[in-house]
């Protein structure tokens, strides 16, 4: 299955990865679709598996961070507290996805400790680099 190739989960064990594919919810969404908006309560991650989705962050200048990949992760609040979605996420195109419920996916990580720490950090490397893209686009503003 496509999530056992995604960045975030590659080398977990096999029966961990086999827990967490019951947890996942394939979907399809037409372009112009919004998942959330920012402030929403964060419920569900979500990886990209075909499409394109946009992440937008308003403030003093828009910021927009097109994902065009697979195995591209969003929704990430919905594993970090306080459980509120930081931006707005919308089908650019119409676009396939696995969702995954944030509250099932903790308390899996918490059984296996040492896989979920694992997921948890690659995660925040996810963040990070989104972070430091929308840094270089503010800043070029």
């Amino acid at each position: 299955m496509f999530v056992k190739e995604v960045q975030l989960f590659k080398g977990i064990p096999s029966h961990i990865m086999d827990e967490i594919v019951k947890l996942i919810v394939e979907e399809e969404f037409p372009g112009g679709h919004v998942f959330h908006k920012r402030g929403d309560y964060a419920e569900s991650m979500y990886i990209l598996e075909e499409g394109v989705v946009e992440i937008v962050v308003e403030g003093k200048e828009r910021v927009s961070i097109p994902l065009d990949q697979p195995g591209y992760v969003f929704g990430w609040s919905a594993l970090v507290e306080p459980y509120r979605y930081t931006a707005t996420v919308k089908c650019v195109k119409d676009s396939k996805v696995i969702k995954l419920d944030g509250d099932r996916l903790m308390r899996l990580f918490e059984q296996h400790s040492a896989e979920g720490l694992t997921i948890m950090k690659r995660l925040a490397g996810v963040m990070a680099s989104r972070l430091d893209t929308i840094y270089q686009r503010v800043s070029s503003f």
